[in-house]
């Protein structure tokens, strides 16, 4: 299970990095092999189903903020599926690299200082006016100031199940 994950979690990393982009075709193989290994090493069917739906659920409100992508939110679904309720661990440590990350991202790019006072602002704005508001519009995303949300998930897989 651990080369097959590293397999496809670097197959998504690939896309992610070329096109900004995890195509719903390696996700939907992704859980259809997963599933199919997992039925036959015997696990669970509701604890595949909860670590499906628990990254689906932490994740859903980073979505509609326009902070996460759908394809993220996928991949970390089919990373679920043979963990169960360990998910919430797993997406503690994808999280914290993605963390790490985004910092060095920011740093290197020189716009640590400009985001950190952007998200300031944000956060500023949303309690004057009382709602949770989107982040960022669609219209000021770009793809040089996006950073590659699947290279933590891989960097958590590694670090818990190959390490």
């Amino acid at each position: 299970m651990v080369i097959w994950m590293l397999i496809f979690l670097s197959a998504a990393v690939v896309f992610d990095w070329r096109d900004f982009r995890i195509p719903n075709w390696l996700t939907g193989i992704g859980a259809f092999v997963t599933i199919g290994m997992c039925l036959w090493k015997g696990l669970d069917v509701i604890d595949m189903a909860s670590g499906v739906f628990l990254p689906f659920l932490f994740c859903i409100g980073l979505f509609y903020l326009g902070c996460l992508g759908g394809g993220d939110i996928k991949l970390l679904m089919v990373c679920g599926i043979p963990l169960g309720t360990y998910v919430t661990t797993f997406l503690i440590v994808t999280f914290f690299w993605n963390g790490i990350y985004a910092v060095i991202f920011l740093w290197k790019h020189g716009s640590f200082h400009l985001r950190i006072s952007y998200f300031c602002n944000y956060i500023s704005k949303c309690l004057d006016s009382r709602r949770v508001i989107p982040y960022q519009r669609m219209d000021q995303k770009s793809e040089s100031n996006q950073i590659h949300f699947s290279i933590g998930v891989l960097l958590a897989y590694i670090t818990l199940f190959v390490m």
